[in-house]
Formats: structure tokens, sequence, C-alpha cells
């Protein structure tokens, strides 16, 4: 994992357009329109096949987080886990660079 792939996270999230969670995640890979999608290191398998498969599909980018969902929340500013998150517009991150 590049270093600064935590700060990069955190800046598009604060700065940018995301969508957290699953569903929300499922819903905008229909559309087509996100530039990634982040997923964390424990997905459900079910859940990750599902994510891959539509990101393929739709041509969306993957970036793997290499640490948990209460990891990627907590970079998230949530106190929550989250499995995933989709990158509707990356504001002034480089989230970019990571894929």
């Amino acid at each position: 994992m590049k270093p600064d792939l935590e700060k990069a996270i955190s800046m598009a999230v604060s700065t940018g357009k995301v969508k957290l969670g699953f569903e929300s995640v499922l819903r905008q890979v229909s559309t087509g329109k996100a530039k990634a999608a982040i997923l964390s290191n424990n997905v459900p398998l079910e859940v990750r096949t599902q994510l891959i498969k539509g990101c393929k599909m739709a041509k969306i980018p993957i970036i793997e987080y290499e640490k948990s969902g209460t990891d990627l929340g907590a970079i998230c500013g949530r106190p929550h886990k989250v499995s995933s998150i989709i990158i509707l517009d990356a504001g002034n991150s480089k989230i970019m660079d990571y894929i």
C-alpha cells in the first residue's frame, strides 16, 4: 500500500463526493459514472464478488485497501465499519494516483 493512500481517502471524503457502504456503492456502480471504488480487506466474499463484477462491467477501477472496514471507517470519520467506498468526485485528493 502506498503510504499516503489513507490521506488520499480522507481528503476525497472531506473535499470530494463519495458514497459509503455496499448498497450505495452498488447503486452508483450501476450508473457507470463513478471514478473508482475502494474495498476494505474484510469485505465478505459474496459482497466482494458482486462489487468486483459490477465494477468490471462498468469499467470502474478498484482500489484494494489493505486494512479492515473498521480502519476504513475511521479514515472516513465514521464511528462504524465501512466496507466499501465509491468515488464520484475526487475533490482535492490524489486518490486517482492509486489506480
